[in-house]
């Protein structure tokens, strides 16, 4: 038998804050506000149904946006079969909400910010033939050229750096993408104090 939510989660649960992000979350999603509304309903419902068998109190937030997930998931399964093929999706500029996505606007400098540093802390070699070809657009042809290097010693460069960016984000930090690979939700691994 599940023990009874303490005090503490049923409150966190209800703050307008976690509501608010959770909302904004979906309506990124689903862009549409009255549908929005009520998955938001339906989520924070599945969390307080279920946060009795929480474990880690402190992975609250991380947990309702995977009952977020599994919710959206559930909807766009479900109204597959009765929703027409649109050939326009919305944009953000679109958005019937008026949903600006700061959260978003603010993961994305956050990580970028994050990875330019990772750039710049590269072997010379690496960095400079990184930010040649994908920052300055130069094609790995012209940096074989420019470094005297064979086309595949160039490539192998720009791959290599590639991989130790990723190695370092992976390293340092959890990443959550959509199906789609649009990135969701950025979280620190605590066990890396040394990160930037």
């Amino acid at each position: 038998m599940p023990k009874p939510a303490s005090t503490i989660d049923v409150e966190r649960l209800s703050s307008n804050e976690l509501r608010n992000s959770i909302l904004r979350f979906v309506q990124s999603r689903v862009r549409d506000c009255h549908l929005a509304e009520d998955l938001t309903q339906e989520i924070l419902i599945r969390g307080f149904a279920k946060v009795s068998g929480l474990r880690n109190k402190e992975r609250l937030e991380s947990w309702l946006f995977q009952i977020a997930r599994n919710v959206i998931a559930d909807y766009f399964r479900s109204s597959r079969s009765t929703q027409a093929y649109h050939e326009h999706l919305p944009d953000v500029e679109d958005n019937l909400c008026g949903y600006v996505p700061e959260e978003e606007a603010v993961l994305r400098e956050t990580l970028s910010s994050f990875i330019r540093g990772v750039v710049e802390s590269l072997p010379a070699i690496y960095r400079n033939a990184l930010c040649y070809t994908d920052y300055e657009g130069h094609t790995q042809a012209q940096l074989a050229d420019r470094e005297g290097l064979s086309l595949s010693g160039a490539k192998s460069r720009v791959q290599r750096a590639r991989q130790e960016i990723r190695a370092e984000v992976a390293r340092c930090c959890h990443i959550e993408t959509d199906r789609y690979g649009k990135i969701f939700g950025v979280e620190a691994k605590q066990s890396t104090e040394d990160c930037g």
